[in-house]
């Protein structure tokens, strides 16, 4: 992780080296990714980067979770302005998704990443739901219209956010790779959501 000299610095200069990292990753593997492209592309000098990251594992490792955290603080965001339940909330999520962007990624982008990313460090979306202050998570099962499921308490309602967290997980890989018809994507994704839903509100048996 980051030592805290780099927690320390300035949103900007953290976005910067973040983007860097990320043209890297855009241009060649992880395992070829070079330090000295990242500190020329965010105009940082070597030293610098080894007082912010141990080794480029470390970096990677900033570049991924910061990447699920941006995803997990967009939801949040949205969580916040819904008026609609959370299967609701995860379709129109999955078609924002789908339609803006299909064409950003290239399939060449993702082998550089995702073969490399340790799953074990990234945390559940479920884990921050949990992890809220009472008052945040009361509203925020409110919001997402907690209260039509059939579920007996709170790790029942963590259980159903993993769920439907792993379909979303499924179908990333499907959406950046843009090799799939989008309106097929969404409704694959539609129908999927659908069986998990009847099954919180009780109607499979």
């Amino acid at each position: 992780m980051p030592s805290q000299t780099f927690l320390n610095l300035p949103e900007e200069k953290k976005q910067r080296i973040f983007e860097a990292i990320y043209a890297e990753l855009q241009r060649v593997s992880f395992p070829e990714m070079s330090i000295n492209r990242v500190i020329k592309t965010a105009g940082i000098p070597r030293g610098s980067f080894y007082q912010y990251f141990e080794n480029k594992d470390d970096a990677f490792d900033f570049f991924v979770t910061e990447s699920f955290r941006k995803i997990k603080d967009c939801i949040m965001e949205k969580i916040s302005k819904a008026h609609c339940d959370i299967f609701e909330l995860a379709e129109r999520i999955f078609c924002e998704m789908v339609k803006a962007d299909s064409k950003k990624y290239t399939q060449e982008t993702v082998s550089h990443i995702l073969p490399y990313i340790n799953s074990k460090k990234i945390v559940p979306f479920s884990t921050v739901v949990a992890n809220m202050d009472y008052k945040d998570k009361i509203e925020a099962c409110s919001a997402l219209g907690i209260g039509n499921l059939k579920i007996k308490n709170e790790q029942e309602l963590m259980d159903i956010i993993d769920i439907i967290e792993a379909l979303f997980q499924m179908f990333f890989p499907k959406i950046i790779s843009g090799k799939n018809n989008g309106e097929e994507l969404i409704e694959d994704f539609r129908r999927k959501l659908n069986i998990i839903k009847k099954a919180a509100e009780g109607e499979v048996a």
